[in-house]
Parts: structure tokens; sequence; C-alpha cells
């Protein structure tokens, strides 16, 4: 009798071992954070150990589908994502078979549903695919479903806050040609919830040592967020204070993401300098997956600092990114650098390589295809003035205006358009706004009905001035004006802005 019930015993637990289960245990938080560092081999081997040693285990699987998704996304390269989409079904059978009553299954499951939508929307060329849209957008409503439950169900369970709070963030700035899909997954969102909610989120990584893998990832998720849906850049600037905590600061020196969104917020709060020591000095070595976007990002840096060297940036990007998207782009700044050097002729033979070169799925692309088929050459002053302002060196910008105000020559409508409106950037971005108002109305008036994205983004820019003042009614009237104009360039990116704008002021 007794050597049957141990016989009974030893089979429960051999059973209750093989059971799938989830536990994020210390070997999986180490391969996790160095996964979202990019140093994927050195995650896979954790990983493999992890899953000889306990193979009911179900994290190893989800963070490798994590490791395929950052693969894919971070370089957008159709190759990897033709080899690794093979992974996907089988993942998701293997986690629907899982233990259903740890809070990890639902969490598991929808990063897996969001995930992958998010790398369908990367690689849908035409924004007309309502087909793959749809497809996308049913992902994304089994992601929020999921993570919905599982907060009622577990509501102290801190990682829910990641996906939901990136998905209540983006509801309101999704594209108009996508928002009736992300509709249909009936849940609503404001900018203001989701970052609250990756707030919370960070500061628990931060008291909590078992949640602590998600600190690069909860910071990083903030910033993109603070960076394209606020309509204050002080608040980006404000996330410094958690770049600058002891708990992040190895983390940003091995983490080229987290170095590459802490030079982000640098350039859009006029600290040129800080982004391009940032930039410069992120890690590279063989132990880390390519991230040619620094490239990128590193020539726009020097650019607008009018470095000597900002051209091999972008030569660098076009050479290595499998990518076609932000070619055009770099093109046309390799074509800037040379204007800007007085060389006329090779500013003409890069604008050529843009309309041959890389695809017009972005929106910088667009624009940069679309000044070279004008064949337009750019007023070389008002360039510099843009350039040094986009990086925050304002003092150098108005004195370039006003030390060459007489003999700028503003041949065309639009370089008279631009004159004011470049006063009124520099004016905005340097604090001085009182001197703004008249270059941003006047640059309305005279611009309302040309094709110039000027006096669109000068109705957009008066509409945050008067909402970061909550004057709404008044930023409202702005935004509504901006949406109304019509300009052939920047005109997705401005009307969203405009858009998201009202949603932040909605009911005030």
């Amino acid at each position: 009798m007794a050597k049957k019930i141990i016989i009974s015993i030893l089979f429960f637990f051999i059973l209750l071992n093989s059971y799938a289960h989830f536990d994020f245990n210390i070997q999986c938080r180490k391969a996790y954070t160095l996964a979202i560092s990019l140093r994927f081999n050195e995650a896979k081997n954790i990983l493999n150990s992890e899953k000889k040693t306990s193979p009911s285990n179900e994290i190893p699987y989800y963070i490798e589908n994590y490791i395929d998704f950052l693969s894919i996304i971070i370089n957008q390269d159709k190759n990897v994502y033709n080899k690794l989409i093979n992974n996907k079904d089988a993942r998701f059978k293997r986690f629907e078979k899982a233990d259903k009553s740890s809070p990890y299954y639902n969490y598991c499951l929808a990063d897996l549903y969001l995930q992958w939508a998010i790398v369908r929307f990367a690689f849908i060329e035409d924004f007309s695919n309502f087909t793959e849209a749809i497809k996308a957008g049913l992902d994304i409503k089994k992601a929020y479903n999921l993570l919905d439950v599982n907060n009622k169900q577990f509501p102290d369970f801190i990682p829910n806050l990641k996906g939901l709070g990136l998905m209540h963030a983006m509801i309101g700035a999704t594209p108009d040609n996508y928002k009736s899909f992300i509709e249909s997954a009936a849940f609503k969102g404001t900018i203001k919830q989701g970052v609250s909610e990756l707030t919370t989120l960070i500061e628990a990584t931060l008291k909590q040592d078992k949640y602590d893998y998600l600190k690069p990832e909860a910071l990083f998720l903030l910033t993109f967020v603070q960076l394209n849906l606020s309509g204050n850049k002080k608040e980006s600037l404000a996330l410094k204070k958690y770049y600058q905590n002891p708990k992040y600061s190895e983390l940003i020196k091995t983490n080229p993401l987290l170095r590459f969104s802490l030079a982000k917020i640098s350039i859009q709060n006029g600290l040129n300098d800080d982004a391009i020591n940032l930039l410069t000095n992120s890690p590279k070595e063989n132990q880390y997956y390519p991230f040619y976007l620094n490239d990128y990002l590193t020539g726009i840096a020097k650019m607008n600092r009018l470095d000597k060297d900002a051209y091999q940036y972008f030569f660098n990007f076009i050479e290595k990114s499998p990518s076609k998207n932000y070619i055009k782009a770099s093109f046309q700044h390799i074509a800037w650098f040379y204007l800007l050097n007085n060389d006329v002729k090779r500013y003409k033979d890069y604008m050529q390589r843009v309309l041959k070169s890389g695809e017009s799925n972005i929106e910088i692309d667009k624009l940069a295809q679309r000044d070279a088929e004008s064949s337009d050459i750019p007023n070389i002053i008002l360039l510099k003035a843009r350039l040094l302002c986009d990086g925050g060196y304002y003092q150098q910008a108005l004195s370039l205006l006003q030390d060459n105000a007489k003999k700028l020559n503003l041949k065309t409508k639009k370089d008279s358009l631009e004159f004011s409106y470049r006063y009124a950037r520099i004016y905005h971005e340097w604090d001085k706004i009182d001197y703004a108002y008249s270059f941003y109305e006047r640059t309305i008036r005279e611009g309302a009905n040309q094709p110039y994205y000027f006096a669109a983004n000068a109705s957009l820019q008066l509409g945050l001035i008067y909402e970061n003042k909550k004057e709404y009614r008044t930023a409202r009237l702005y935004y509504n004006r901006c949406i109304s104009l019509n300009p052939k360039e920047y005109k997705e990116s401005i009307h969203q802005k405009a858009k998201v704008g009202l949603a932040r002021i909605k009911g005030f």
C-alpha cells in the first residue's frame, strides 16, 4: 500500500513538473534585460540553458518571440521578417496550452498579438491595404481583450500596465486610415491615461525587484509616447529624471535603445550636443544586434550643428540599412550638406539619387521625393537657420537671419513665407514666445492658400502654445484652423498632431 502511495506521489510531481507553466525566474529576467539591450545571442544562450533545466517553463519561448519581434522591427528587414514569421504559429499554439490560472498566461499571449500587429503595420507599404490593416486591428483587439481580462483578474499584476498604457495612449493618435479598425476593438483611452499607466509601471519597477527587468522597456515606451503624442516638449524633458536615476545609469551605458530615446529627447529640447555625445558613444560591439537608425539620427544631429562629417553618417546608414525607409531622406540630407558647402553640382546629383532610391512609405521620404521632383534649390541662409534652430542653437540661427536680412534675396513666395516662419520657430523654441506670435500669424495670413506646410504648422504651433497656457478655446480654434488647411508637405503628420491636440483638450 505504502509503495503505491509513493509511486502515486512521484507520478503527481512528474505531471506537475511537466505541466506548461510560467516562471519569470532570475535567469529569464537576465535574458529579458539582455534582449531589450539588443544582446540577442547572449540572451539566447541563457534561454537555451533554461529550456534544458526547466522544459515546461513557457517564459523562454515568450522571450524568444520578443527577440524575433525586435530583430524584425529594429531595422525593418523584410528578409528577417520572412524568416522569423515561421515561428509565429507554433508559439501561439504552445502558449494556448499553458497554465491559464497564471497572470502571465493572458499577459504573454497579449504581448504576442500586439508585437505581431506592430510588425504587420511596419510592413504595410500602401496605407490603403485594408486587408493587412484589418488583420493587425484584430490582433490589437485580441491583445487588449486579454489584458483587460487579466487586469480584472489580477489587478495587482503590474506588467499589465505595459501593454494597456501603450494602447490607451496610442488609440487617440491612430491614423485615419486605420482608426475604424482599431475602434472596432471596442476600447478607448487617452494619452493622459496611457502616460499615467506607464509612469506607474516605471515607479513599480524601481521599487519591486521582481519587475526590475521591465525598467528599460517601460522607460523606452513612455519616452516614445511623450515624444510623439505629448503637446509639451517639457514633459519629455521631465523624463530625464528617470534617465538620471542611479538604477538606470548602468542600463543607459549598455542599452542602445535607451541611449537613442534619450538622444531624441535631447534633440527635441534643443540639447543637440548632448544627443551627439550619446549617439556617437552608443555601444556597437559585436554582441549587439545592429541598430542602423543610430547612424541616421547621428547624421541629423550633426547636420543641426553643421558638422563637416555629418554626411558620413547618412552614407553609413544607406550602405548598411536593409530598410527602404529613410533612404530618400538620407540622400536629401547629403545633398543639403553639399549645398551648404557651396557645391551645387553635388547637391543636384544627390537629389537625383533621392528620385532613384528607397521608397516613399513614410512622410519624411515623401517630402524628400517631392522636393527632388520640384528641382527647387533651397535658400542656403534659410536652410542653415532651420538646421541650427532644430539643434537648439537659437542665437546663431537668429543672428544668421538678422545679419543676412538685406541680402537674403527672397526670390519666391516660399522663401518669403519661410523667412517669417523661421523667425517664429526660433523664438518659440527659444521660449521667447511673445516674439513668436506675430510671425506665426503673418505666416498663416500669407501662406494659408499656398501648398507649403508653413501655415498649417504655424496654426498647429499656436494651438500648442494656447493649450499649454490652458486657453483651450483659442487652442481649439487653431487646431481646427490647422486641419482646414491643405498643404502638400507634411500634411498627414501635421493634421494628425492637430487631431491629437483636439483629443487632449476634449472636455475643457
